[in-house]
């Protein structure tokens, strides 16, 4: 058995029930999370490339070192591998990632406007505006450096024509992640018909900012 047994697990755990809640559709998308080896070094735990995940099993998640070559696992790694590598490298607070092609967060990306902070639950959880990435193709080294910069240090950004992005501390908070940016972007869009949307007001989004800086930021 591995001794990533248990982190495979929550990887694929995360990626079946991401199809089931319909943030994916077939094989797109995929899943990691960030292991240390007692030595020290950095790996981690991805979903493989052009998989249905319903019929993955917890030996079918790879685990990748961070220059992307398998050091656990048969299968071909996902296309992504470099993104989630790139985000881990450049926050060292962020042990899970989600990327997922949602429906309304989807439709922002298209129409590349920016979500402004307008819920409490967004400024706190996933620190405030949800920004575009540029677009760049899948898989590529611009892809990796326009997500890490419209991410920047939030919780969440989309990715224009494409999908979004969320990260988190552990699985079970960048799967919380994923659900309440696309929760905001359907509040979003819902708000954008009605013809108006108010941004959280300043000082409460300050208060909101400060607390979501003091649990995620790379200075604690």
């Amino acid at each position: 058995m591995s001794m990533w047994n248990s982190e495979k697990k929550a990887v694929l755990e995360a990626a079946q029930q991401m199809a089931k809640k319909g943030l994916v559709v077939g094989t797109s998308g995929n899943v990691s999370m960030r292991l240390r080896e007692p030595s020290g070094r950095e790996l981690l735990a991805i979903t493989p490339n052009a998989r249905y995940y319903d019929t993955l099993d917890v030996d079918d998640i790879v685990v990748a070192d961070f220059e992307g070559e398998n050091v656990e696992g048969e299968l071909a790694i996902s296309i992504e591998k470099m993104l989630h590598i790139g985000i881990y490298k450049a926050r060292r607070k962020v042990n899970a990632i989600i990327h997922t092609h949602p429906v309304f967060g989807s439709a922002i990306s298209v129409a590349t406007r920016e979500i402004p902070a307008f819920l409490d639950d967004q400024v706190t959880y996933i620190g405030g505006e949800i920004k575009v990435a540029e677009y760049a193709l899948p898989g590529t080294k611009d892809l990796v450096d326009n997500v890490i910069s419209a991410l920047g240090p939030r919780n969440s950004v989309l990715l224009a024509n494409h999908g979004a992005v969320s990260v988190g501390r552990d699985m079970r908070e960048a799967f919380t992640i994923c659900e309440l940016a696309e929760k905001t972007a359907k509040i979003y869009v819902c708000a954008l018909s009605l013809g108006r949307v108010n941004p959280v007001p300043a000082q409460a989004a300050e208060v909101e900012k400060a607390f979501f800086n003091f649990i995620h930021g790379d200075s604690q």
